[in-house]
């Protein structure tokens, strides 16, 4: 059933546009770490390791301010065409960025063109998952396509790196940037005339630069008092601390240990992407269980060993495969870490938790950047992975009461989850909304003979029936079906904002799970799928008890 599940999220959605958008958005991320490794290795021909942590530093600090900010004009602009302005100035910045290394400019110069494309890469990721709302039509479809980005993410990461390498050691590092504008301008191109629309809503709200700012400052306030979350938030900003410090490490440790060129750097540094796609794979069946925190757990052992592991080890395969098993401990970290915060935190104030970590792993990064260089002059290009290895296992050890306290806190109410994911435009809810839902649902018990809602009452909740047989009265006249244990009612007064428009009385005891209206709107209307195959339950329920024209 997981191995199904995980094909369904991964295979191709059917609408012409989602498979271009989702090709530019592989493209761009092919742009993405060719270009951002091509500059690293600038920078540590230039001036080694140390000015690989200056490079990796100035290039990611202007992304953590910008990217929130000008993110938000995307919600003005029709969702396709901000990206494709977004895919356009990645190309533009990728000409200016080879044009100075052509020229060859001083060094801080071109890091000035580097910022300018890592803000500008930063910007398709926020329209590309804006925009595919829109654009799926179809049941499963969204789903897939997230499931298809985050994969092309992983093997871009191997791809770029590999491509970067190679083509440096064959030519010049401005030929990537030259491949770069080319793929950009393909990128453009395939999202031009996309015709997805933004929210309509869009207008209604606060400008998101103030609001982003706002919401962070009172996110890190919603946190008081809660350690366990602020623990796995550390554990996370951790992580990217390591993730950050190997870039550094891995170049220096192909040339001074292993000896090797440019283009084993690439292969080096990809074989992490390689391990977060199949890590995510991994995870994608793993994530539904009852407990995280031990996965969080064994990810940090993973990580952490692997990592240290690479110390004892100067020839290549067995250091790539270290770093391999870096992407998959990273992977365990990152998907059961965000599973267990969706679970656990307050809907009040989960979106400015989950802002907290994004603006988290941005710093971790370039935390790294700066730890790196400091680490190899410290304890050389090799020993430097150790205590990066030793902190994240010994971390993952350290937090994992804690953590574990999240799990209590937030049980995955598997009777619950069972009951609603039977219900064909509830399943194609993404897990953790399922189990939000759980969550927030309550049980009710009616005994045979009373009325459960009344035709002509506003709706108050979806009902799903767990036990029991229920029948349906329209207007005064008692139908053919009955209802019994899997069906449920109630979706039509809340989708459609109108009366109950039957009657549902209990033939005998039953067992009833209630969803609140505002919990059960929020998980539908937000989603494509489940939107869809809603109106389309609800529309043939109308149809059964003759309320269609």
């Amino acid at each position: 059933m997981q191995i199904r599940a995980v094909a369904r999220r991964l295979r191709p959605p059917g609408d012409a546009r989602l498979r271009r958008v989702l090709l530019a958005y592989g493209l761009g991320a092919l742009i993405e770490f060719a270009t951002w490794l091509t500059i690293l290795l600038v920078a540590y021909a230039r001036g080694g390791s140390v000015l690989i942590g200056v490079a990796s530093f100035a290039m990611l600090l202007p992304a953590i301010v910008l990217v929130p900010v000008l993110a938000g004009y995307g919600d003005r602009r029709p969702r396709g065409q901000a990206l494709a302005i977004a895919h356009l100035l990645v190309c533009l910045a990728s000409a200016l960025t080879g044009a100075l290394l052509y020229a060859e400019a001083p060094f801080w110069v071109v890091l000035v063109g580097g910022a300018v494309l890592t803000t500008t890469v930063g910007l398709v990721r926020p329209m590309h998952f804006a925009a595919l709302p829109g654009l799926a039509t179809r049941p499963g479809d969204l789903v897939s396509a997230n499931g298809l980005s985050s994969s092309l993410d992983g093997v871009a990461i191997f791809v770029g790196f590999v491509l970067a390498g190679v083509i440096i050691q064959a030519t010049e590092p401005w030929i990537v940037f030259l491949g770069a504008v080319l793929i950009g301008g393909l990128a453009t191109l395939l999202c031009g005339g996309l015709g997805a629309r933004a929210d309509t809503s869009a207008d209604t709200r606060t400008d998101r630069s103030t609001g982003q700012i706002r919401a962070a400052l009172q996110g890190f306030a919603s946190l008081r008092g809660n350690s366990a979350v602020v623990i796995l938030l550390a554990m996370l900003a951790i992580t990217s601390i390591v993730e950050g410090s190997n870039e550094t490490l891995n170049v220096t440790f192909n040339d001074k240990v292993l000896g090797l060129e440019e283009s084993t750097a690439g292969l080096i540094a990809g074989n992490y992407g390689l391990g977060l796609a199949l890590g995510g794979v991994i995870m994608a069946g793993l994530a539904r269980r009852r407990t995280l925190a031990p996965l969080v757990l064994l990810g940090a052992l993973v990580l952490g060993v692997a990592e240290a592991s690479v110390s004892l080890l100067h020839t290549l395969p067995p250091a790539a495969v270290m770093l391999f098993l870096t992407g998959v401990g990273t992977s365990m970290i990152v998907v059961s870490a965000r599973t267990l915060l969706q679970r656990g935190t307050d809907d009040t104030i989960l979106a400015r938790v989950m802002s907290i970590h994004e603006g988290a792993h941005l710093a971790g990064l370039t935390t790294g950047a700066l730890i790196g260089p400091l680490l190899i002059a410290w304890l050389g290009p090799s020993l430097a992975y150790v205590p990066l290895g030793a902190g994240i296992a010994l971390i993952g050890l350290l937090s994992h009461r804690s953590i574990r306290s999240l799990d209590a806190r937030a049980p995955m109410h598997l009777r619950e989850v069972e009951l609603l994911s039977h219900v064909p435009f509830l399943a194609a809810l993404p897990p953790y909304e399922l189990e939000r839902l759980a969550q927030g649902a309550r049980w009710l018990e009616v005994p045979g003979g009373m009325a459960v809602v009344t035709q002509g009452e506003p709706g108050d909740g979806y009902y799903l029936v767990a036990h029991g047989e229920l029948s349906v009265t329209v207007d005064e006249q008692v139908r053919d079906h009955t209802m019994s244990a899997g069906d449920g009612f109630g979706e039509i007064s809340l989708l459609h904002r109108v009366s109950r428009t039957a009657t549902i009385t209990a033939l005998t005891d039953c067992e009833l799970l209630v969803v609140p209206p505002e919990r059960f709107l929020a998980a539908v209307t937000l989603s494509v799928d489940a939107r869809a195959l809603a109106h389309e339950s609800s529309q043939d329920r109308l149809a059964a008890d003759d309320l269609l024209g």
